[in-house]
């Protein structure tokens, strides 16, 4: 235990003692013990209860994305629909397959299938025409859901 009776030698009486008494805080802390050890068992009641059976769906994988990539060089525009290039009068149909192939659980659907979201990724150089371009041809077979996407520079 924490205490000390006699002093230092110098006989002026008890010296300054720092340590902290724990005493109190471990009688306080054996008291909540047994306090929940009595209150737990009181706590489980056994009372039999038919619940019910769950009949929610789990929830499906999202779709992946489809990402559409717009740059431009010397030799001209150059569209991407996920890593294949594609001539821009094709955009419309190879993005319609592309989507297709990231939701296989949805292929049969049209309105589900053009209702996904294409995500569009262009050169910063990259005049805006073109990008308007190929939102057009896009909205042309049917897509609406369009979102542009940038670069985070913030790290």
């Amino acid at each position: 235990m924490a205490g000390k009776v006699a002093g230092g030698g110098s006989g002026k009486g008890l010296e300054v003692n720092a340590d902290p008494n724990v005493i109190p805080f471990i009688d306080i802390m054996l008291v909540l013990l047994i306090i929940f050890m009595i209150a737990a068992p009181i706590s489980s009641v056994d009372i039999q209860v038919e619940m019910p059976d769950a009949r929610i769906m789990p929830s499906q994988r999202p779709p992946r994305p489809t990402w559409i990539s717009v740059n431009e060089d010397g030799g001209g525009l150059h569209v991407f629909v996920m890593n294949d290039e594609v001539n821009i009068a094709d955009l419309g149909e190879r993005t319609y397959e592309a989507v297709q192939l990231n939701t296989p659980t949805i292929a049969g659907d049209d309105f589900e299938i053009r209702d996904q979201r294409i995500y569009i990724r262009a050169d910063g150089d990259l005049a805006y025409r073109n990008v308007v371009r190929v939102m057009n041809r896009l909205q042309d077979k049917g897509f609406t859901k369009i979102g542009l996407v940038a670069e985070d520079r913030r790290r």
